[in-house]
This record gives structure tokens, sequence and C-alpha cells, in this order.
């Protein structure tokens, strides 16, 4: 009969590799010294997708022959198998265990049942000597947030934790904290971009967009959406957003002194992650607190979000539902035209970046035709087009004269409070004369 200290042996080892755990890693240097530490983190680039591919099996063997050429390549280290697709080799050789060489010794394909594959992996490395003062769980975590930090960029990355790297993840930690105090204390708030038809000045609808009430000043989401995606914090924030959507278009339409559009509609951005956690019967029944239809709101997503089979079918399942779907800050750089026949969406957002452009002299005229044929474009397929970015008459006039009907700027209006809101709807006729 086993033992209970065999028992507890055993939940320190990864069953597939042979190879101690994350615990295991833990407990081995619970009381030992970091001093001279070299630590290589080994991350398996595109694991999930992979494990999708190649079945349950085929991960196994890839696993364990990617652990026994780590426990190969340096005689003098530990390795550990600390995540799904990490691993951690230990070593005070700064020098047997090089990780360019490392790097090119895992490109070699793998063999499963005479079949050979290729797996990427992307690497960290960090000298313990370098940061004294961190114990190992704040090691693993610099690790870690080094991988995430750079992923963006592609497969097979070599990266050197160093000063510059450290203080972006002392930064993330404060901005993390910032975020977590701040969707505790509800002080995450809604502004409202208005939608403006180009050629009367109607307005027929808004954006609701995030701020953060900080200590120092009002945040915007280019300060904290990245960290809030990364943090999975996103997913509580938009929802609120939704909520105080809902909530004051509603206070619009029951609005004694206002007579909102017919084409009033009301819009909102959901990221990859909140289109991946999303509850449909959540969203029907704050629709139904505010008296409100699916077809009055417009889901925003950005194009290359959709690129995710996940985040696809979710974006159908929106179309199907009701919900009026806008790909947002449209470039056509993450998917073909093909794609906007393929997707069922209805308005096209149009980048910024791009309006922005035809105000560079130099850049007009090329601009200017690619802007005009993915208008074109995007109308074939019937869908709307909204402009995104307009700051000058100027460029309200080119778009108008492409026939785009619906604009976004600050020629129009920045984002805007409620209350300022309910005035710009009441001024609206006096504030701009028609071009």
């Amino acid at each position: 009969m086993l033992k209970l200290e065999h028992f507890e042996e055993i939940a320190f080892f990864d069953e597939v590799t042979g190879l101690r755990n994350l615990k295991g890693f833990k407990k081995d240097f619970e009381h030992e010294s970091l001093d001279d530490v070299h630590f290589i983190y080994v991350d398996i680039d595109e694991f999930n997708r992979m494990s999708a591919m190649f079945g349950e099996d085929a991960m196994d063997d890839i696993l364990a022959s990617l652990a026994k050429s780590l426990v190969d390549f340096c005689g003098q280290s530990d390795v550990y198998r600390v995540g799904n697709d990490q691993f951690i080799l230990l070593t005070k050789s700064h020098y047997i265990c090089e990780p360019s060489e490392l790097m090119k010794i895992l490109r070699n394909p793998i063999t499963h049942d005479h079949l050979q594959y290729n797996v990427n992996v992307s690497i960290c490395v960090l000298d313990h000597d370098d940061f004294p003062d961190i114990d190992l769980d704040q090691t693993i975590r610099v690790l870690r947030y080094s991988i995430d930090r750079y992923k963006h960029q592609g497969k097979n990355l070599l990266i050197y934790a160093d000063d510059e790297l450290y203080a972006q993840y002392q930064s993330k930690k404060e901005v993390e904290k910032i975020l977590y105090e701040a969707v505790k204390n509800d002080r995450f708030y809604p502004k409202f971009q208005p939608f403006v038809d180009t050629f009367n000045n109607e307005i027929i609808g808004f954006e609701t967009v995030s701020r953060l009430r900080g200590d120092s000043g009002v945040l915007k989401p280019d300060v904290f959406l990245e960290l809030a995606e990364f943090t999975g914090l996103i997913y509580d924030i938009e929802m609120k957003m939704f909520e105080e959507m809902c909530k004051f278009y509603r206070e619009l339409k029951d609005h004694k002194d206002l007579k909102v559009s017919s084409r009033f509609k009301a819009a909102v951005n959901f990221s990859k992650h909140t289109l991946e956690r999303v509850k449909f019967e959540e969203l029907e029944v704050l629709l139904k607190r505010y008296d409100m239809t699916t077809n009055d709101v417009i889901v925003e997503v950005k194009e290359h979000i959709i690129q995710s089979e996940r985040s696809y079918e979710t974006v159908q399942k929106f179309h199907e539902l009701g919900f009026l779907v806008a790909l947002d800050e449209y470039t056509n750089e993450s998917s073909s035209f093909l794609y906007l026949a393929d997707i069922k969406v209805d308005i096209v957002k149009m980048s910024e970046d791009l309006l922005a452009k035809l105000a560079d002299s130099l850049e007009f005229k090329r601009i200017h035709k690619v802007y005009e044929f993915m208008v074109k474009v995007a109308k074939e397929f019937n869908l709307t087009v909204v402009s995104c970015g307009i700051h000058s008459s100027d460029l309200l006039k080119i778009v108008k004269h492409m026939d785009v009907e619906i604009g976004v700027g600050k020629y129009f209006s920045e984002s805007l409070e409620k209350n300022e809101f309910v005035k710009f709807l009441m001024d609206n006729k006096k504030r701009f004369k028609i071009l």
C-alpha cells in the first residue's frame, strides 16, 4: 500500500513529461538562494491551436520529446514543466546552456507516429543577479510577462529580461492595481460620441466609450485598455458600458424636450475577451430592463478580432439575434474584401488613420483612391459606411463627395458626458450650417 508521503510526492511531478511541476519547482527552491541562478523560460507558441489540430496523444508525445531535449541540452540544469506549454531551466552555467543554441535545437522536427511536427517556441532569459530583490514568485511573473509582452511580434522569439522590461512589468502591476480598485469602486464611467448624418447634420446615434476617473485625472482607454484585456477586467468594464449605453438610450427616448431621430442607434465596443465570455441572456435582460430591442444596438468589433474562430461565431450570433454589427477601424489589413461577403456585418467604420492621411498633401491622391475604392466595395456588399476622424470641414467635403452618409469626429463633437450630449442634441441645428 502506498504511504501518504508517496501521494504527496506524486503531486510534485508532471505525469506527461516526468519532470517536476510548478509545485515541485516552488518546493525545491522554497529555502534556496537564487544568487547566480540563470533562468531560461521556454514557451510553446500557439499551443492551444496545435492541441486542437493534432490531438491529445500527439501533444503528449511532443511535450515529452521537448522535455527530453531540454534535459539533454544542459546537463547541469534543473528542468521543470511549470504550465501547459511552459518549461523553466535553471542553471548556474551561463555558457553550457546558451539560449541561442537551445533555440536551434528546439527547431528540429519532433516525430510522432511516423509524422514530423515543427514546434515553435519563444524563450525568455533572466539572470537573477540582475534583479536580486525579487523572490521566486516574482521571477516567474516577470518571465511570463516578458513572453506575453512580445508575443504579438511573432513566434520563435528570444527575449532577455533587462531593466527596461522590468520597469514595464512594474508599471503594469501599478496600473493593474489601479484597474482592480477602479472596477471595485465603480470609477469607470461612459462618454458618448455622436453619429452624424453628413448631409443634413441630424444626430442619428452615439458610440459609448469608457473613461477612468483616476487620482490624477481622467484616463482614456489607450492608457488602460491593453492591460484591462490582459487581466480580464475588460469584461467587467465593457459590460458596465453596455448597461450605461442602454440606460442613456432610454433616457434620451423618454426626454420630454427631445425628439430623437427614428434612425437613432446606440453603439458599444466589445473586445475579443468579451466576445469569448459574453452571455447573451444577460444582454437580453438589460435590453428588456430598458425597453430596447437588439435592433437598437450596434456592437462594434475590431477587424482583426474576428480572425479568431470563436469570436467569429459570436459575431454571427449577434447578427442572428438582430443586433447590428460594425467592423471598427476597418483598413482591410487583417482581411480580404471577400471576407466582407462571408461575414455577417452591417456597418463598416473606416479607420481614422486612413482619413488622417488624406490631410497630407503628399499622400492625398494615393490614399484618396484607396479610401474611395474601399467605400465603393463596402457599398457593393450593401454595408453602411461610417467615416471616422472627420476633424475639419475639408475632410467632411471629401467623404460627402464619396457619398458617405454617416460621420464621426471632432468637427461635429468630442465624446460627451450625458448632460453635454443632451445639450448638443438641443443645440445641434444652430451649431452647424449645411455644407
